[in-house]
């Protein structure tokens, strides 16, 4: 770094530099992801790069629309059926010239395990469960730390996991992931057309077979893939068949509330965590609970979370062995399966045993499996397979 540029960089970081224990160095050194580059994303990127953090990593696989202009500050009228994750890097880049920014318009779970690599702390802004439980069990599993933020109208949370150290998103899920995703990730998607007409017959939607088998080539098979299929989703379907499930997301999930005085709150709380983070002890204590805000009565309430030792995904035993699992050889591979889903929440498990991966209509006794022996259940939830140890019940 030439004089003159670190004359600027000092000028730049003035009034932050004033801070005891503050240290510019570390945040120029830092990579940070952040994961949704939405109402929080946008205000956690812009904050990092104000205050100078080396490399930004922005991530989201949606355009601006119009009803994202009231509380996503990066974007203007002018970026209307833009990238997101582009047009913000472009705005921060201008704001402050001297960090680097990487952009990318993709699903988060497709970038390459390179890109995490390099990142110190991952910020996920997402709206919806099934990402962030992936991108958790991606940072448990690369032991990176996750500052996981969320919000709904008035309220928001947020909760800081630090691998081996506190608990993940999983740890309490039963209590904190919402029933209504709890029950639609219990279920194997394992249907028909035909079955996904009736089912949003029951939400008075009807559509034809050509449209329900559309929908089924790329995978979406329920109404609850239908409320949270991504946009790069939808690109895959022509015109007509896209505007359809765009009515249908509509009607099967109002659009959650959101205020941009609240975003601007809680990703003030996170990007202050992030730094403390990349400070190490020097700026104060990381929270380690869950932090919940309700705009209504103007409180702040910590949860205390307890990391389990249990937990499929952060415990110990997942992680120095595999999580026990009975199994009956009687059973076939879908039934088996289906008390996969149920006990983990996964909708998609697929088994892989040995060097096989398994068949739906498989009997479980032609295996010849032994107990002690490990099946790895592969589900779009979770970065690496989870590692089942089979236990042999008595019929």
């Amino acid at each position: 770094m030439t004089n003159e540029c670190e004359k600027e960089l000092m000028e730049r970081y003035d009034r932050q530099l004033r801070i005891a224990g503050w240290n510019q160095a570390k945040l120029m050194e830092a990579t940070v992801m952040v994961a949704g580059v939405g109402a929080i994303g946008c205000e956690v990127a812009k904050n990092l790069a104000l205050m100078g953090v080396g490399k930004l990593i922005l991530v989201d696989n949606d355009v601006v629309e119009l009803s994202n202009l009231s509380r996503q500050m990066l974007f203007t009228d002018e970026d209307l059926g833009k990238s997101k994750a582009v047009v913000a890097a472009e705005k921060l880049r201008k704001m402050n010239p001297c960090i680097k920014v990487d952009a990318y318009f993709e699903d988060v779970r497709r970038l390459d395990q390179s890109i995490f690599q390099e990142t110190r702390v991952i910020v996920s802004c997402l709206d919806n469960w099934p990402v962030r439980r992936w991108l958790n069990s991606l940072a448990i599993e690369l032991n990176k730390v996750l500052v996981d933020s969320s919000m709904d109208g008035f309220y928001a949370n947020l909760q800081v996991v630090i691998p081996k150290e506190t608990p993940c998103l999983e740890c309490h899920g039963d209590d904190l992931i919402p029933k209504e995703i709890q029950i639609a990730e219990c279920t194997l998607r394992k249907k028909t057309p035909k079955d996904l007409i009736e089912e949003l017959k029951g939400y008075g939607i009807e559509i034809g077979l050509k449209t329900a088998e559309k929908l089924f080539m790329l995978n979406i098979k329920t109404a609850y893939d239908i409320k949270y299929a991504q946009a790069s989703l939808l690109e895959k379907l022509d015109g007509k068949v896209r505007k359809e499930v765009q009515e249908l997301q509509e009607k099967l999930k109002p659009r959650m509330p959101a205020l941009q005085c609240v975003a601007a709150l809680i990703s003030g709380i996170a990007s202050t965590e992030v730094i403390k983070i990349l400070h190490e002890g020097t700026l104060g204590e990381i929270i380690k609970d869950l932090l919940v805000y309700d705009g209504l009565s103007n409180s702040f309430t910590f949860v205390h979370l307890e990391r389990r030792g249990d937990c499929f995904v952060c415990g110990d035993a997942v992680r120095e062995e595999a999580v026990p699992f009975p199994l009956r050889l009687s059973e076939t591979i879908l039934e088996l399966k289906k008390r996969i889903a149920e006990k983990f929440s996964i909708p998609d498990p697929e088994l892989l045993y040995k060097r096989w991966r398994l068949s739906d209509e498989q009997k479980l006794a032609d295996l010849s499996p032994q107990a002690g022996d490990v099946i790895y259940v592969d589900t779009s939830r979770r970065f690496m397979p989870l590692p089942l140890r089979i236990e042999i019940m008595e019929e």
